[in-house]
């Protein structure tokens, strides 16, 4: 999901990762392969992640790619975000004035909508 830190031509992108069903995970960075590895890094033992068709993805096990059909659990966690943090709506004028304070805020979310596993 695209973003923006302080100014429009300062893309940050926010990558998130719905493990089994109930486990998320996010990190913000840019759109390459070194940012997914760090969220990788993060991710437990899973039986399933679903993702989209960016290749960076490919090499994940257990991956479930799904561009129609059922609804991605992936989507339904970016819906309440985009819901929820003004910096990530589509065509709005809040943004994030440093990569913190977007980790802050997003980490915030996942604590209030019981989205980290508490069994991790």
């Amino acid at each position: 999901m695209r973003s923006y830190v302080s100014k429009k031509d300062n893309d940050c992108w926010l990558w998130t990762v719905v493990a089994d069903k109930r486990i998320k995970f996010f990190e913000v960075g840019k759109r390459t392969e070194e940012t997914f590895y760090v969220l990788e890094e993060k991710l437990p033992k899973y039986k399933q992640v679903h993702t989209d068709g960016y290749h960076v993805y490919e090499n994940l096990r257990n991956r479930k790619k799904k561009k129609f059909g059922l609804t991605n659990w992936n989507e339904g966690l970016h819906s309440v975000i985009r819901d929820r943090l003004a910096m990530f709506r589509r065509e709005t004028k809040a943004y994030a004035k440093s990569v913190d304070s977007m980790k802050r805020a997003l980490a915030l979310l996942f604590i209030y909508w019981n989205f980290l596993p508490i069994d991790l």
